[in-house]
């Protein structure tokens, strides 16, 4: 079919529907009368403050963003804001351990709640303990804003405590600048208006990221004659334009009459996912279109659904990278830049794809590591309702190919079906244990915070996520200690929703003593520790470089043995250990009821067998292969 007569199609097919007149840029005649209009644009308003001090204006443009907790730890330079926020009646001030486990919680709330999530710190040395926390945030495309302290603006250049300039200390805002999409320094009360909005927009425009304020004291303290303040949430909020019509149904006859598709779904597609979930569904089973996730996407799309592959990636399943090297003829990526999480370490398994499409909202990923057919610049989400609109409206598959589809796949099935190891009752507790016993309870309103290590490879390669159970990984920086502050920020952002979090010994370690602050604030969160004594994802990695060299009982790695449940137990926290295989499935029903009742945080210490090899074989594969030194 010709492009006009694409176009054509496209545009006869979107106007049989007012969802997708609404949702693609086209320029209908405006005399045909079949065409529904959308509704009006929504118009952003504002009322007029007057005398407010700059941390009022601040906790104001806040409070109209419906953000209710703000995290951090209190400091000299950030004075004025701490005392506004002790004094205001709808936003807390979270106090955490650590300004790491501050930003992380920031990131939980801001991942749990789909709001701005908002760090404070004070200057210098609190600016770069939360550095790590915000550059994760910034990295998986997490809406957060970090406000940092500064020292008077009369005192720049003396040398003052803690002062963040380039004369008399450390310049904070230039080293934020490298690990946020803005980062920017307030220096007189008048300018700070438009510098702050600006902020916001850049933060919640798509792809969304973190942004950074550098605050002096004396400035925060300064009034403002009047200020504009918007009457709802989201005045700040970027949108992408709809993808082209003519480019969504290319897509789709591409799919529709393909021998072998795959529909790649990436984080970028998870709010597509959670609003049109039951359409995409749909959709893919009217065509049998098989479909993966990237680990950070695990369970956007049922993986219990037939159609589900699992997850393509680092430790992802091995239905999908049979399916994927048998050779794709069409392989439609949304929302993911296919980076070595995503790609596998970057394997040649894809290079069987045969025709490539990606939708992104960041033209730069588009082809970084796939040469692509059909580029699509848009928002996700109106490339997903396209495929639905035309799914439904447009014609039927060929009996044929959809049946062959479907038997192929089923084999494909049916012989990793067979294939699964049964776990041996008896024995030492291994990590496939834990993770068959831990998912008959992720259901429902559960949000799962999974944390770097070999925590990441067990959950991603074993776990079987259905929505709306939802789970989070920070793949961006792979920062470990993340879930331990983050599954604080999500469950106090989402009360209602049951708060796990699952980690290793090594991040533990941590960012542990963040079980306090869930104390001090009755979070109930239950977290799971998988304790093999050693830093085990390097572990293993040296082993499998060079066993006679590196044995696993090296104590070159170890953590030296500590009671994790007495330190849980210290800090306030209820304490439990399991050693033998079906205890956590015993026990994980009474620890959820109490985290609920009790409001207290769960920690449940998992005696795993440090033998076990977790599924990174590509990982350490692609790291043994670094150059060696033949001097």
């Amino acid at each position: 079919m010709s492009q006009p007569a694409l176009a054509t199609f496209a545009n006869d097919s979107l106007m049989r529907g007012e969802s997708a007149c609404a949702l693609f840029s086209q320029s209908p005649h405006p005399a045909e009368p079949a065409v529904q209009l959308p509704p009006p644009a929504r118009l952003r308003s504002f009322h007029t403050r007057e005398d407010l001090t700059v941390v009022d204006t601040l906790l104001a443009h806040l409070e109209a963003e419906q953000v209710d907790m703000v995290f951090g730890i209190p400091g000299g330079n950030i004075a004025p804001l701490v005392q506004a926020l002790r004094r205001h009646a709808r936003i807390r001030f979270i106090i955490g351990s650590h300004e790491g486990g501050s930003a992380f919680m920031a990131d939980g709330y801001a991942r749990s709640t789909g709001k701005l999530g908002v760090c404070l710190v004070t200057a210098g040395p609190g600016a770069t303990n939360s550095m790590t926390g915000v550059a994760s945030a910034h990295l998986d495309q997490v809406p957060v804003l970090t406000l940092s302290g500064q020292v008077s603006t009369e005192r720049f250049g003396l040398g003052a405590l803690q002062e963040c300039t380039d004369e008399g200390g450390i310049n904070t805002a230039e080293m934020f600048r490298h690990c946020t999409a803005s980062s920017t320094s307030v220096v007189d009360a008048k300018s700070f208006p438009r510098l702050f909005e600006r902020s916001m927009k850049v933060a919640q425009s798509v792809p969304h990221g973190a942004v950074h304020l550098s605050l002096p004291v004396n400035v925060a303290r300064q009034k403002l004659a009047r200020v504009s303040v918007p009457t709802a949430p989201g005045a700040w909020k970027g949108t992408l334009p709809a993808a082209p019509a003519s480019e969504v149904y290319s897509a789709f006859e591409l799919l529709r009459q393909a021998k072998r598709p795959l529909l790649y779904l990436g984080s970028g597609a998870r709010e597509a996912l959670e609003s049109q979930g039951a359409e995409f569904a749909a959709f893919v089973r009217r065509y049998c279109i098989p479909v993966v996730t990237s680990p950070r996407a695990k369970g956007i799309f049922s993986e219990e659904e037939p159609l589900s592959l699992g997850v393509l990636g680092m430790a992802g399943s091995k239905r999908a990278e049979q399916y994927l090297g048998e050779g794709v003829d069409v392989l439609m990526v949304l929302g993911s830049r296919l980076g070595e999480w995503a790609s596998k370490s970057f394997s040649s398994l894809f290079e069987a794809a045969h025709t490539v499409i990606q939708v992104d909202a960041t033209p730069s990923v588009i082809g970084q590591f796939l040469q692509v057919n059909l580029p699509i610049v848009a928002d996700v989400g109106s490339v997903v309702a396209g495929l639905v609109e035309f799914g439904h409206s447009g014609a039927p598959g060929n009996e044929a190919v959809v049946r062959e589809r479907r038997q192929h796949l089923n084999a494909v099935n049916l012989a990793w079906r067979t294939a699964e190891p049964v776990l041996p009752e008896d024995g030492p507790l291994k990590p496939q244990h834990v993770m068959a016993e831990l998912n008959p309870h992720l259901r429902e309103n559960t949000d799962l915070y999974v944390d770097m290590g070999n925590c990441t490879a067990w959950a991603t390669h074993c776990l079987r996520i259905t929505p709306p159970t939802r789970v989070f990984i920070p793949c961006g920086l792979s920062s470990m200690g993340w879930s331990m502050g983050a599954v604080i920020g999500g469950k106090l952002g989402r009360p209602e929703n049951t708060a796990l979090a699952l980690t290793g010994d090594g991040a533990f370690l941590m960012n542990g003593t963040e079980l306090l602050t869930a104390v001090r604030y009755r979070v109930g969160a239950v977290y799971l520790v998988l304790n093999d004594n050693y830093l085990g994802t390097v572990n293993h990695g040296e082993h499998v470089q060079a066993r006679d060299e590196f044995p696993l009982e090296d104590a070159y790695f170890s953590l030296g043995d500590p009671d994790l449940v007495k330190f849980a137990e210290s800090l306030g926290a209820r304490g439990y250990e399991v050693t033998k295989p079906g205890q956590l499935a015993e026990l994980l029903p009474q620890v959820l009821q109490r985290a609920d009742e009790e409001r207290l945080p769960q920690v449940i210490v998992c005696r795993i067998d440090y033998r076990e090899v977790p599924p990174y074989g590509d990982r350490f594969a692609s790291v043994a292969s670094a150059p060696k030194n033949e001097s």
